[in-house]
C-alpha cells in the first residue's frame, strides 16, 4: 500500500470550516475564572470593562441589567457579555456565583453587541458543575491547567448555542494585514507604510480599506491601540508611560488625550474604575 499525501487540509467528507475561521469567531484568551458560594450585596452600577464576561449562577438571587431590562441569573441560563458593554449588576439577596474574564483573540466583526441568555442544557450542565467543584481543589498548577481548559470548553459550548449569522470574511490580504496592526500596535503603522504592504497607492488604500471595514486605516490603528491598552491598564500593573509606549503612542500626553476621546475619561481614571470593581 503506497504513502498517502496529507498535505490537503480538507477531505470530501467532512465539514469544511476555514470560512468559520475567517468570518472572526474567536478563540479565547482566558483571564480568570471564579466561584463565591455566596456572594453579597452585588449591586454595582455602570460595570464597563474592555473584556468579555460568561455568567452563572447556581443559586438565583442576581440579575444584569442592560438598557433598562433586567436578565436574571438563573441556574437554567448562563449570560455571555461582550467586552465594552455597559451593564448593572443588581444582587438584592445573597447568592452563589461563577464567572469567567475573557478576550476574544481574534480580530473580526463584531459577534455580540448585547448580552446573550443562553440554556444550560444536559451538555453544558455536567460541565459547569466539574468546573465550578475544581474551585474546592488546592491551588496547584494542575488545577489551574485543568481550569484553563474546562472553562475554555464552557465558552467554546456556549458560543456554539449563539444564534448570530456568520459575517462575511474579509480578503486574506486584509487578515493578513490586520494580523500586523494587531500583533505590532507599537509599530510604524501609518497610511503610507501600510499601503506600501498592500503594494497599493496610499488613496487607493484608504478607499479599500474604508469599503472592507467601514472605517480609514487610522481610525482602525488607533481604536486598535486604544483598546489593547485599555485591556493592559485593567489586567496588569505596568505604568501608564509603559502601556502608551508598547502600544504606540510617542508620549504619555498624546496617549492620554486619544485615550479621552475614545473611552470618555483618561487612562488613570480608567483604571481606577476598573480596579474598583475588579472581581465582579
Amino acid at each position: 500500500m503506497g504513502r498517502r499525501n496529507y498535505l490537503n487540509f480538507t477531505t470530501p467528507y467532512g465539514v469544511e470550516l476555514t470560512t468559520v475561521a475567517k468570518s472572526g469567531l474567536a478563540a479565547f484568551l482566558i483571564h480568570e475564572c471564579g466561584f463565591l458560594p455566596r456572594i453579597n450585596n452585588w449591586n454595582h452600577q455602570g460595570v464597563d470593562s474592555p473584556f468579555w464576561r460568561f455568567y452563572h449562577n447556581p443559586t438565583s438571587g442576581c440579575s444584569i441589567r442592560f438598557h433598562g431590562v433586567e436578565l436574571p441569573l438563573l441556574p437554567s441560563k448562563a449570560v455571555v457579555i461582550p467586552a465594552y458593554t455597559v451593564f448593572d449588576c443588581v444582587g438584592p439577596k445573597p447568592a452563589a456565583h461563577f464567572w469567567i474574564h475573557f478576550t476574544l483573540t481574534r480580530h473580526g466583526h463584531v459577534l455580540l453587541d448585547e448580552p446573550a441568555v443562553i440554556d444550560v442544557d444536559e451538555a453544558m450542565q455536567p460541565l459547569l458543575k466539574s468546573t465550578i467543584a475544581l474551585h474546592d481543589k488546592s491551588a496547584s498548577d494542575l488545577r489551574t491547567q485543568q481550569l484553563y481548559h474546562a472553562t475554555a470548553a464552557l465558552l467554546h459550548l456556549a458560543f456554539s448555542k449563539l444564534t448570530r449569522p456568520l459575517t462575511p470574511g474579509v480578503p486574506e490580504s486584509l487578515s493578513d494585514l490586520l494580523a500586523l496592526i494587531h500583533g505590532s500596535p507599537h509599530s510604524d503603522l501609518s497610511n503610507s507604510y501600510l499601503a506600501e504592504r498592500c503594494r497599493m497607492s496610499v488613496e487607493k488604500f484608504i478607499r479599500w480599506f474604508r469599503e472592507q471595514l467601514g472605517e480609514t486605516p487610522a481610525a482602525y490603528v488607533s481604536r486598535t491601540r486604544t483598546k489593547m491598552a485599555s485591556e493592559s491598564l485593567a489586567l496588569t500593573d505596568k505604568s501608564i508611560d509603559q502601556i502608551a509606549a508598547e502600544f504606540g503612542f510617542p508620549n504619555r500626553s498624546y496617549f492620554s488625550r486619544v485615550f479621552a476621546k475614545e473611552v470618555g475619561c483618561g487612562p488613570a481614571e480608567f483604571r481606577k474604575r476598573q480596579r474598583d470593581k475588579r472581581g465582579l
